[in-house]
């Protein structure tokens, strides 16, 4: 693409990251008045899971869809399936009806960020992708900093219900946008194009779909409902977990069976590169969004900071996070390499999570400041690397399959990490409240909801001791976030050194002489030996 058009497509694509990383984070200073409005503090893990659960169950098909359809075509209708979710969670009146529509918005939410993923991908070359992919991926950072301001003013000033409405002129404008400077790419590979539809949709693969959506389900409703509406030995709870094993029995199966037309092809999952790239993005996920949900609890909760101030200090995090992302996305692409940054980011990132596990009621404000800005330049350098590794070792045509496996694995581990958070945070305040005080009951700190501890507090002596359980509550999902990304760093360990700067000088070669791309893990093996040489 000419200079001016690249720009304008770029541009686009980070106007839609943008949208989707202020849906993600705007809502998260919001949960405390969100719970105490309607008195749903058990449900503060649904807001986020039932986002999650369309967003992350929804990846693989919209991968397929990607690959075998007008990506132009898909982007727009994610964004208008996520628009109408926007409008449901803005009017929504009841808490019911607000995870309905988070639910809802997911699903448009699911084809955002895999397709600008898919669009760069086949607008440059593959050198230059993890730069392309660094300054798009930037915008959702700067809606993570945006967002919790945004949000925080809106619920302080105005209501939280325009946390939602917010987004339908922002997302209007997107779509005029993409309708008129993003060109209609072809799908990832000629031959797909030229599939009569029926074959297209046996492609989709229906009974995978089902199966993966019942697994993921099983999986989130255990973790939810464990802890906080059952106990964990219930039958229900049992029940679901069973049910997790035996659909991903069968779900796994059936990519057998299916080949080249399951949901997700196996031998795409056999990728060393892909499994090991995806594992890392689970520890990403789940500390990128059980921070992002619980951190704001502690700030307004345990330390009494309004909701605008509460999005400020989380700029603390994501702040270093949007510079180191553009950073090293710029270097990889003049260098290369990108699996040492991975592994240095994740020790970076650890001793960040290790040091915000020490916040109490008065630790300074320099102190948690400094700990989230080296969390926060821990995630910028390592967190976008495992999809660069994608375009590095498959074949152009899988890069949306790949794509929609690392974007699932990051969302399920965000979704299964805000549950289990749940979990944590309402089992702790059952332990520590009787701890600090006896003039109050943990359940009728609960049902007071994140920010109605006054109501509940008779002085504020009590309130004092309430906000040091929250402290000692918030802290167990703090270190859930931690054992998250401490995984990440012998698991980075184990990516194939790929120069990704060859691979491209590769295939300009191979396109030029119009042969085949090849067998990628192949050339991985080649490469490793060259950078030994070297």
């Amino acid at each position: 693409l000419a200079s001016w058009r690249l720009a304008t497509v770029i541009g686009s694509l980070c106007l839609g990251v943008f949208l989707f990383g202020l849906d993600v984070n705007i809502i998260a200073v919001a949960i405390p008045p969100i719970t105490t409005e309607f008195r749903s503090l058990q449900d503060v893990a649904w807001y986020g899971s039932a986002y999650m659960l369309t967003l992350t169950a929804f990846q693989p098909l919209f991968g397929n869809l990607y690959k075998y359809f007008n990506a132009k075509v898909v982007y727009i209708t994610s964004l208008a399936v996520f628009e109408l979710g926007s409008t449901i969670c803005a009017a929504a009146p009841t808490s019911a009806v607000l995870i309905f529509g988070r639910a809802w918005l997911g699903l448009g939410a699911a084809g955002l960020l895999q397709g600008a993923l898919a669009i760069i991908g086949q607008t440059v070359t593959i050198d230059k992708v993890p730069l392309y992919q660094g300054i798009v991926l930037s915008a959702m950072a700067v809606a993570v900093c945006c967002g919790p301001v945004i949000g925080g003013a809106l619920t302080q000033y105005v209501t939280w219900h325009w946390c939602f409405w917010i987004n339908l002129p922002a997302g209007v404008c997107v779509i005029i946008i993409v309708l008129l400077f993003v060109p209609f790419g072809q799908p990832s590979k000629e031959t797909n194009l030229s599939l009569p539809l029926r074959e297209k949709l046996r492609h989709m693969d229906a009974p995978g779909l089902v199966l993966f959506l019942g697994a993921v389900t099983c999986i989130l409703l255990a973790l939810t409902w464990g802890g906080s509406v059952y106990h964990w030995n219930d039958r229900e709870v049992i029940g679901l977990f069973v049910g997790f094993g035996t659909l991903s029995i069968c779900f796994f199966c059936w990519l057998v069976r299916q080949g080249e037309l399951a949901l997700i092809p196996v031998r795409v999952l056999k990728k060393r590169s892909v499994y090991v790239g995806a594992t890392t993005l689970i520890g990403f996920g789940i500390i990128s969004v059980v921070y992002g949900y619980y951190l704001p609890i502690l700030f307004q909760s345990a330390q009494g900071a309004s909701t605008t101030e509460s999005g400020l200090r989380y700029i603390a995090l994501v702040g270093p996070q949007l510079v180191a992302l553009i950073i090293v996305g710029a270097v990889v692409s003049r260098w290369g390499y990108y699996v040492p940054y991975m592994i240095s980011g994740g020790i970076i990132c650890c001793v960040g999570a290790g040091l915000l596990t020490t916040i109490d009621l008065s630790t300074p404000t320099t102190h948690w400041a400094t700990y989230l800005a080296i969390t926060g330049i821990g995630l910028g350098i390592s967190g976008q690397l495992p999809y660069t590794a994608i375009q590095a070792v498959l074949d152009p045509a899988d890069v949306p399959t790949g794509n929609a496996i690392n974007v699932f694995s990051f969302h399920l581990a965000g979704a299964v990490g805000t549950a289990i958070g749940q979990a944590l945070l309402i089992d702790g305040l059952n332990v520590a409240v009787p701890r600090y005080t006896d003039a109050v009951t943990p359940a009728a700190v609960i049902q007071a909801g994140a920010t109605g501890l006054n109501t509940v507090a008779t002085s504020p002596m009590v309130l004092e001791a309430i906000r040091s359980a929250y402290v000692e509550a918030v802290r167990r999902t703090i270190i859930l976030g931690l054992a998250g990304i401490c995984m990440t760093v012998p698991v980075s360990c184990a990516m194939e050194w790929v120069n990704i700067k060859h691979v491209a000088e590769r295939r300009c070669i191979q396109e030029s002489e119009h042969l085949p791309v090849g067998n990628e893990e192949t050339k991985a093996s080649t490469e490793k030996l060259e950078g030994s040489s070297e």
